[in-house]
């Protein structure tokens, strides 16, 4: 076999080569784009209320408790041990992160004193609570709330103090119905 033959016939093997990588590439490629994920987004359905605080111009949507969204990593949180408004004896855990940056939701938290008014809405009402306790505790992972007869709103962020989490006792002083 003469050595012109022996070219063209190695070069028909990697031409062949190259057509059957470059088939399985657009192949893997074509499979990888139908398998990709969307950029999960909130939806009207896991979005089940607001809670307003107009002394620090928070407005902010709630989640589920098992929804995706209710994280502090993208939204103020329910904890789940709460129980929510419409219920008996509700107490209600809310946790967000303080600071700066766009998920700060709780920054300017430290700014209420008692007396004032946070509003939760939920289920087309409108749940009116009033500040009675604030105190820092130490960050451990565990809120220290004793419950009263009252129903209660509690919210909870990082203190100023970096090993203190901040907490906000807050109750139920009346509830209407979403217009």
């Amino acid at each position: 076999m003469s050595i012109i033959k022996k070219i063209c016939y190695i070069g028909t093997i990697l031409c062949i080569y190259c057509i059957i990588c470059h088939h399985i590439y657009i192949e893997n490629t074509t499979i990888a784009k139908t398998l990709t994920i969307p950029n999960s987004t909130p939806t009207q359905i896991d979005k089940i209320g607001y809670i307003k605080i107009e002394k620090i111009n928070l407005y902010q949507p709630l989640y589920k408790i098992e929804s995706p969204h209710n994280n502090i990593e993208e939204n103020i949180t329910i904890l789940k041990d709460s129980i929510m408004p419409d219920k008996d004896n509700s107490i209600i855990f809310l946790a967000a992160h303080s600071g700066s940056g766009k998920k700060a939701f709780f920054d300017n938290l430290d700014k209420l004193i008692k007396k004032d008014k946070i509003t939760l809405e939920y289920n087309n009402e409108i749940y009116a609570y009033e500040v009675t306790d604030i105190w820092e505790e130490k960050k451990n992972g565990y809120i220290h709330v004793n419950k009263s007869k009252n129903k209660q709103l509690v919210l909870t962020t990082c203190s100023k103090n970096k090993n203190k989490q901040l907490v906000i006792n807050s109750i139920l002083k009346n509830t209407s119905i979403n217009p």
